[in-house]
């Protein structure tokens, strides 16, 4: 088997992965969508042909490559240099995107995407995340509405984009905590009790096995999940987490992840006064800064889990 790894080039995720089918002698091509214009690409009939700058080639349609799903954001396409409009680049965005849809529907409809679904986030919108997750989990009180604030919520309130946070090219909408009678109406905000005082915990979750990491550390006044310390030298660091309740709370994730059909997910929690609340569930989230470098584990269990054929994706 061969795997075709659909990324950007700066994934560091993409970066380890590489590097472990290297040494494990598995074979691979890799294609970076912000270097798009470095790649040749021609696809006519069953063959979506790819080659890269070194000359390397692969047929995305082959029967024994096998799609590795890892951030190929259209988004991210590099237009340096070219004489393009912002429209035109925008239809290039478009084009290549159709592009990446036909690769994708061609390899599920043969059985060759595995572990990471792609644009799994349109199946599995956050909202109907939180609607799937009562049924397992704690949920902190929330509600979405043009014009009016749900009366249950409380005065402790944040906001938090439901979708790309991006605002503009400069802006990103990061949670915030907020006044409900301040927010600007109508406009469409979703808002979210404030567990204030809570333990940060996230999941990362692989076929069937879960790994409960959790941190404490100093949030923004207003950005409330953001690390004020991040890329300091006393930064906070992601532990291992031992809970009593672990072993359910590692029933509860399995349950869920079943119930919403993925086989690979980072799942984002809070504890606060012993209860688990569901965040939400980023179905390629990323998890290198929760390795340990000196072994690479999480990321050698995501490889070997992206070759067992019950990764699958249907």
């Amino acid at each position: 088997m061969q795997f075709l790894i659909l990324t950007n080039s700066v994934d560091t995720t993409s970066d380890i992965i590489v590097n472990l089918m290297k040494s494990n002698g598995i074979e691979f091509f890799r294609w970076n969508i912000d270097l798009w214009r470095h790649y040749e690409i021609n696809t006519n009939g069953d063959s979506f042909w790819i080659s890269d700058p070194t000359g390397r080639s692969i047929d995305a349609g082959g029967r024994d490559v096998f799609l590795l799903w890892r951030k190929p954001f259209v988004s991210l396409m590099d237009f340096d240099g070219l004489q393009l409009e912002p429209p035109d680049q925008e239809q290039a965005r478009t084009q290549m995107g159709q592009w990446l849809q036909a690769i994708v529907v061609s390899a599920t409809s043969d059985g060759r995407v595995r572990l990471v679904e792609p644009y799994a986030d349109r199946r599995l919108p956050k909202l109907y995340q939180l609607k799937k997750a009562q049924e397992f989990f704690n949920l902190p009180r929330f509600h979405f509405s043009i014009s009016a604030l749900g009366a249950d919520i409380g005065d402790d309130i944040i906001t938090k984009p439901l979708g790309d946070p991006s605002v503009g090219t400069e802006k990103i909408f990061y949670t915030c905590r907020v006044n409900g009678g301040e927010l600007c109406r109508p406009y469409p905000w979703f808002v979210q009790e404030a567990l204030v005082g809570g333990v940060d915990i996230t999941c990362v979750h692989i076929l069937g096995r879960n790994h409960f990491y959790t941190c404490n550390f100093k949030r923004g006044e207003t950005a409330i999940d953001w690390r004020v310390e991040i890329n300091t030298e006393n930064q906070s660091s992601w532990l291992p987490m031992a809970h009593s309740s672990l072993p359910s709370w590692v029933d509860l994730t399995n349950n869920y992840m079943r119930n919403v059909g993925l086989h690979y997910g980072r799942l984002d929690f809070i504890l606060k006064d012993n209860k688990l609340y569901f965040l939400e569930c980023n179905s390629n989230g990323q998890f290198g800064w929760l390795d340990d470098p000196q072994n690479l584990s999480l990321h050698q269990e995501f490889l070997t889990a992206a070759e067992d054929p019950a990764s699958t994706i249907t």
